[in-house]
């Protein structure tokens, strides 16, 4: 199948691991050119030479950004598209939340991470709009989270934090739309991640289990029963880049083996 990907410029938030280092992987798999963007700048920079050696031939350029710092955003978007002559798919991956119940979650925090998403990515994505309406296929695609349509008292911030951030899609992809552009976010599940073992880690501590029998505990209200794979949401992101989904926009899916229990 043809995805007419070949060529096309795509910057990556919070590239430097977990699903946004592995979506870049399935990118230059597909012949695209890369900007990887993080906070850390050795991180990027054994990213960009982990995919180069995977994919010799596609062109993987760096630049390093704090979403907490806004002032940082603007030179690393710059410094993107000058590297790579445009811009053609922006995934802004980056951010997450502090896990906690509501009296457990100091003010700093809350601001700290909602200065990455969802401010960080609006804030981003205006930075680039210019080069994404000049693209013949323009993507923007979010990663949020399944707790945006169903919030959970231990998780506090995750249902905020990826609400806004399905909002956020939602009015983008009217605004943009006119020029073109589509905007869809990806909702992953419990993902087998950094995040997903320290995870795993708590429960078993929590409820004296083994590793392997606090991971089966956590699956229990996933319908598919298996931990999503960093490479699941890389899939979808391939396709949401590709010429395939062009009639695609305003929508956000979960990759969450069924878990979510809302329509």
């Amino acid at each position: 199948m043809d995805l007419s990907l070949t060529g096309k410029k795509a910057i990556i938030s919070g590239a430097n691991r977990g699903i946004g280092l592995t979506i870049a992987h399935h990118y230059a798999a597909e012949g695209i050119e890369l900007a990887l963007l993080g906070r850390n700048e050795k991180g990027l920079a054994d990213a960009a030479a982990e995919v180069r050696a995977r994919q010799p031939g596609v062109r993987v350029v760096t630049a390093v950004v704090d979403l907490e710092q806004p002032q940082t955003i603007k030179p690393a978007a710059d410094a993107a598209v000058a590297q790579l002559g445009g811009v053609d798919i922006l995934v802004n991956c980056a951010g997450g939340a502090y896990r906690g119940r509501l009296a457990e979650i100091p003010d700093d925090m809350w601001e700290r991470y909602f200065k990455v998403k969802p401010l960080g990515l609006l804030r981003m994505t205006r930075e680039l709009l210019p080069q994404l309406k000049e693209s013949a296929q323009g993507r923007v695609i979010n990663i949020s989270g399944t707790r945006g349509r169903e919030p959970e008292s231990h998780s506090m911030m995750s249902g905020p934090i990826n609400f806004g951030t399905l909002s956020v899609t939602k009015a983008m992809a009217n605004e943009l739309g006119p020029f073109g552009i589509t905007v869809n976010a990806i909702c992953p599940g419990s993902t087998r991640t950094r995040r997903f073992t320290e995870l795993v880690e708590i429960t078993a501590r929590e409820r004296n289990l083994s590793l392997e029998k606090a991971e089966q505990w956590l699956l229990q209200e996933v319908p598919l029963g298996k931990v999503i794979e960093p490479e699941d949401i890389a899939d979808l992101a391939v396709f949401l880049a590709s010429a395939r989904s062009r009639l695609i926009s305003g929508t956000a899916i979960n990759v969450d083996g069924g878990r979510t229990r809302s329509i």
